[in-house]
């Protein structure tokens, strides 16, 4: 089981990442052929966006290290095993693997945001490090999210009378949802984004995104961990 009080720091962390790599996009102007594809070509492929190719390649990075070889660790793109070259030691884990795609709600809304973070206009001299910026901060809103894997699992361990209604979506939801410490992080979110000179409203929208986005997941794992039989061997 994963440390709560640890996972918690994580996210702090998380959260500054988060703000600063949406101060780091809005310096850069929306730049719409880095999101269409063939808006910018890319040697060898034909039909991708130079978003998509930037967040293949850095996914491919991370496999190579050895990244998603660990138990809480999920690619964006691929459900299939990565392999990678480099010995990890890998300490096991309780948990099973349960596949909750989440790719297409997270580019959409992740260019919408594009949409009201930036600027009008392209300047082709910048398409590379938009599309570096871009799919670094989308990895990280992808990880960010998985963990509320680890939230539910210490959730429905703590507390057995979530088992009656882990099949009923809504009353899960409401359960595992704590209005209070969402509006207290979604203030603190619009205080940070002040600091880095970064609209409030759309840092707390995309934290009001990730808040919900991470619920909905969260309500999916257990939902898949009941589907396998697999909650009470989190109580062990």
């Amino acid at each position: 089981m994963f440390d709560l009080a640890e996972v918690r720091v994580r996210l702090d962390q998380m959260t500054e990442r988060i703000l600063s790599r949406l101060k780091d996009r809005s310096r850069f102007p929306k730049n719409p052929p880095v999101y269409h594809a063939g808006g910018v070509p890319v040697e060898g492929r034909s039909g991708i966006s130079l978003l998509e190719f930037s967040l293949e390649g850095l996914e491919t990075y991370h496999a190579s290290l050895g990244r998603y070889s660990f138990p809480d660790q999920y690619p964006l793109f691929s459900t299939q095993p990565h392999t990678s070259g480099v010995r990890r030691t890998i300490a096991g884990s309780d948990e099973p693997r349960i596949e909750i795609p989440i790719k297409d709600h997270l580019l959409d809304f992740y260019t919408r945001t594009v949409d009201v973070l930036c600027r009008d206009g392209e300047d082709p001299d910048s398409f590379g490090e938009t599309a570096y910026i871009d799919a670094d901060l989308i990895h990280l809103l992808h990880e960010r999210i998985n963990i509320g894997r680890h939230i539910a699992a210490a959730k429905v361990a703590a507390n057995p009378q979530l088992d009656a209604i882990i099949a009923d979506s809504a009353a899960l939801s409401a359960e595992l949802r704590d209005a209070a410490r969402e509006e207290i992080l979604l203030q603190s979110v619009e205080a940070a984004a002040r600091r880095y000179e970064l609209d409030p409203g759309v840092a707390r929208n995309v934290f009001r995104w990730i808040i919900d986005e991470t619920l909905a997941l969260e309500v999916s794992y257990l939902q898949g961990l009941a589907a396998e039989d697999a909650i009470t061997a989190l109580r062990r």
